[in-house]
């Protein structure tokens, strides 16, 4: 019992300050968006460093690519938000598995009928059928398909999923850090990231759950070199696509985000810039089948790609729920009189529970400030989850536990029929109904991104599987 509460004397310093510096992340998040929200209000344009880019003619010609499969509400409109990008040169390639998908008729009225982009300006649409994948992931797969269709004169390469509906300046502000900081520069590439916003106003627990799990992700983002791409929103030179040696590194890979980060980050050693005006609405529209499938696989593939980052959300976690459990045990095992034992009621530890539980209160109620910030249209579905955000936070930790538990065993992910084994960062094993092979075979493969949306009430999933 010593050694016990030795430990835990240590672990609830601990706890205190990463709760401290939890907070002060959220704040920080919640603060950038603010002052992101008032910039865009405001008309005032990002500050330069030294590229001249007040011109249309100083902005690099860009591809978007983005993988697709299947049509859902919200894919009319979310294409439609690309056509209303407000960037002076750029052209969309749609990259499809097969000609027999549902979305290649609604692309192929896009391009004859409504490929007209802001101020009247057509905008060149191509539909890339890059075929069933066999060597590489589906997603990977059709990426390369559509990277195989530019030329030198698409200068930048944009990544995106189809189940993200970007603003207006969504582009610009992407490539911007790219143009500003030069082909010299310490910018490998640049990326956003998503925040789940619920696709109604119920109070559906899942949607919750993925809204506030995923917004203390995003809160992680921001100024320095600790930022990982995210494949619904990254973008680089094309040169420096194939220098990075980014292509060769998806020949085999299972997460498109996750290997891109690698190459930038370890092989090039160039920094990764997030863009807060690229923080971009998701809607979350889940079961609580689709919920634990999505949040597993997607904590699988970190376990994975990004070991150390699965193990520092398990030991966040763990610190926040231990301690608190500990506390509050003991708490009310001090304060039950027991014959014989003088009665010492041992109220620190009710304060110690106190204290960290209100830290995560405050530090939910600043990640929710930030969603509110930085998607007014959705403020009704937000304040309907806003007590998951705050006085709920315990029950999203233990939650989140769970998930990241259900992704420690095993290196196999089952996505819409087809089996991934993953052998690491750049091998995965690929198995279509009865015929499996391993990365030794020299197959691998996954239909699945780092940061794939799951198919939520059954639906068809635009983007992030790509296949």
């Amino acid at each position: 019992m010593v050694w016990f509460k030795f430990i835990m004397f240590f672990g609830c310093i601990a706890a205190a300050l990463l709760a401290g510096w939890s907070i002060e992340v959220a704040r920080m998040f919640a603060r950038r968006v603010a002052k992101e929200r008032q910039r865009v209000a405001g008309g005032a344009a990002m500050p330069e460093r030294g590229a001249d880019i007040t011109s249309a003619e100083a902005w690099p010609a860009a591809a978007v690519i983005l993988p697709i499969k299947g049509v859902d509400a919200e894919t009319a409109a979310n294409l439609e938000a690309l056509l209303a990008q407000d960037y002076p040169k750029f052209r969309l390639l749609f990259a499809v598995e097969s000609a027999e998908d549902p979305v290649v008729g609604l692309l192929a009225h896009l391009a004859e009928d409504a490929g007209v982009g802001r101020a009247g300006k057509r905008i060149e649409i191509r539909t890339v059928i890059a075929g069933l994948a066999s060597t590489r992931g589906q997603k990977i797969h059709n990426q390369l398909a559509a990277v195989g269709q530019t030329t030198a004169a698409d200068e930048v390469l944009v990544f995106m999923d189809a189940d993200a509906r970007p603003a207006a300046q969504w582009l610009r502000e992407l490539i911007k850090p790219l143009v500003e900081n030069g082909t010299s520069g310490d910018v490998g590439a640049t990326t956003g990231f998503r925040f789940y916003v619920p696709s109604h106003a119920r109070k559906s627990v899942a949607d919750a759950m993925v809204s506030v799990i995923n917004a203390g992700v995003a809160a992680l983002l921001g100024p320095g070199w600790r930022n990982m791409a995210w494949g619904g929103s990254m973008a680089l030179r094309r040169a420096d696509f194939f220098a990075f040696g980014i292509d060769e590194a998806w020949q085999h890979a299972l997460s498109d985000d996750y290997v891109l980060s690698y190459c930038v980050k370890t092989k090039a050693k160039r920094r990764i810039q997030f863009v807060q005006g690229c923080l971009v609405e998701s809607a979350a529209d889940f079961t609580w089948g689709a919920f634990w499938e999505f949040a597993a696989r997607q904590y699988r593939i970190t376990r994975i790609c990004a070991p150390l980052v699965w193990l520092t959300a398990v030991g966040a976690a763990l610190l926040y729920l231990g301690t608190m459990i500990y506390a509050l045990t003991f708490w009310i095992v001090s304060v039950i009189p027991q014959k014989g034992v003088p009665y010492r009621p041992d109220h620190p530890l009710l304060m110690l529970f106190a204290a960290i539980y209100l830290a995560n209160v405050i530090r939910g109620y600043f990640l929710w400030q930030g969603g509110m910030a930085a998607f007014p249209a959705g403020g009704e579905r937000l304040r309907a989850i806003v007590f998951w955000y705050t006085w709920g936070y315990p029950v999203t930790l233990a939650v989140n536990l769970v998930a990241l538990f259900k992704a420690a065993l095993g290196r196999t992910v089952e996505w819409r029929g087809v089996r991934y084994h993953m052998a690491s960062l750049l091998e995965t094993g690929v198995e279509r109904g009865s015929a499996a092979a391993g990365p030794g075979a020299g197959v691998g493969g996954s239909a699945v991104g780092a940061k794939a949306g799951p198919s939520a009430r059954g639906r068809p999933t635009p983007g992030g599987a790509g296949g």
